[in-house]
């Protein structure tokens, strides 16, 4: 029997099947693809559609950037990024003088309007736009004081006071903070005492039990996306199709960046029987309505692990990608209210807007290693282009004393040092050699945070 795929599954199987064999052209990858799945019904012209929707022209990625930044050898197979799958969501509310641009280099992401006068800006300081998150999603520390009313059914915000402000449900024993948190709760009656109360009881006790938030992140999402369209309130239908337009890449191959992933032939296998654990618990609750398979169950957790910001999406936020030199500012200004985005510099038309998924304070390397784990990419940035030759430069001797010297002499230093024509008799300074930064040994998180990590 004939099976037609969806798009998903198609272009995961275009990215498999492109990593080893990224010269195929359209009639021979559709040769390819009939060979692994014979069983679907897929056409020449569907998967040009599919391909060129996604920029798939071209899915090998190679290790060298177009700045000549070469992936040292012990990294490239680790890098996942070419694997991520992202769509355009249609209708999004842009702010203005900002648009969505989808490049096969760069991906997804925000640009400054090319509309704008080329002598024109958007000056530095400037609040580019606010939003709530798409989905709230409850911290898991939290969940087990939801159903008692201890904490907001909503925003998790813990109750400790019978105050005036705090609404209660009048079929159990929810609360919460405001009226506002009660109106844009939307799940309550679906999980609390919905058909399927013990079912969401029990993926909050794997979550809590397992300390995964990830697990908990998606499956919260899922839900949201799945009761969207249940209430018939027309301003909330944007979450389904926000979360499909989330960028998505399995956690499986996620994992395979952790460097402890070939060193520990004990931890894929510890991992796999989670996740399939976790699996069951979850189809249990969803499988009068429309299960996800195994894939899309993998493709959830790697979404929430590289969208989340604080444990919650925001839809518009991710979309920015990421620059150790970000030219946007993003700071969560509430639980309810959601995050601010402002310019940190000022922006040009056609400039991208970049924020930072890692902590600046620390160096190239950490960096980079952060970066692959957690997103599957190399950074090539200015910033870690700078630091690396220095590094290099240094770990081969070319920054000498005598440079080290001069660099830290000031020009009245070396003006007097000419009048006086005493340079040589000068006495050697002492150079103090700069403290070596221990490299930390890094482990694999799959909570991950986008600002602070």
């Amino acid at each position: 029997m004939e099976k037609n795929p969806t798009e998903d599954e198609v272009v995961q199987i275009v990215l498999d099947i492109k990593k080893s064999e990224p010269e195929l052209g359209i009639a021979k990858l559709h040769n390819r693809i009939k060979g692994c799945e014979p069983t679907w019904a897929l056409s020449v012209n569907r998967l040009k559609s599919i391909i060129r929707s996604h920029s798939l022209t071209d899915t090998s990625k190679a290790t060298s950037n177009d700045n000549g930044a070469t992936v040292p050898e012990e990294f490239r197979d680790r890098l996942y990024v070419s694997q991520t799958v992202s769509h355009v969501v249609s209708d999004l509310s842009l702010p203005p003088s900002i648009e969505v641009f989808n490049s096969q280099q760069r991906g997804k992401g925000l640009e400054v309007s090319g509309k704008l006068p080329k002598t024109e800006s958007i000056p530095e300081g400037t609040v580019l736009w606010t939003e709530p998150a798409l989905v709230l999603i409850p911290p898991i520390s939290l969940v087990g004081l939801i159903p008692t009313g201890k904490a907001c059914s909503y925003c998790a915000r813990p109750l400790v006071s019978m105050s005036s402000l705090i609404a209660s449900c009048s079929i159990c024993s929810g609360r919460w903070c405001s009226t506002r948190c009660r109106k844009l709760d939307k799940l309550h009656k679906y999980i609390r005492h919905g058909k399927y109360t013990s079912e969401w009881s029990a993926i909050e006790q794997f979550a809590v039990e397992n300390e995964w938030s990830a697990f908990y992140q998606y499956a919260y999402t899922l839900a949201a996306a799945t009761f969207d369209d249940q209430d018939g309130d027309q301003s909330s239908k944007h979450i389904k199709e926000g979360v499909e337009g989330l960028a998505k890449i399995r956690q499986d191959i996620r994992q395979k960046a952790d460097p402890q992933h070939d060193k520990n032939i004990f931890l894929g296998e510890h991992l796999e029987i989670l996740w399939q654990e976790g699996y069951k618990v979850l189809c249990k609750f969803f499988a009068h309505m429309s299960t996800p398979s195994y894939e899309e169950y993998l493709s959830g957790i790697g979404m929430v692990n590289i969208n989340n910001l604080d444990g919650s999406i925001y839809l518009l936020q991710s979309h920015l990608n990421h620059s150790c030199e970000p030219s946007v500012d993003v700071k969560i200004v509430g639980r309810t209210a959601g995050v601010k985005v402002t310019a940190k510099r000022n922006l040009h038309p056609e400039e991208e807007l970049t924020t930072t998924y890692v902590d600046l304070k620390k160096d190239v390397t950490f960096r980079r290693q952060k970066l692959l784990e957690g997103w599957g990419f190399w950074c090539t940035c200015p910033r870690c282009m700078r630091e690396q030759d220095l590094t290099l430069a240094d770990d081969s001797g070319i920054l000498s004393s005598k440079d080290n010297v001069a660099s830290n002499l000031t020009a009245d230093a070396v003006d007097s040092s000419k009048k006086k024509k005493k340079v040589k008799s000068k006495s050697k300074q002492k150079i103090s050699e700069p403290p070596r930064v221990r490299k930390k040994s890094v482990t694999f998180d799959d909570n991950v945070v986008q600002i602070e990590i």
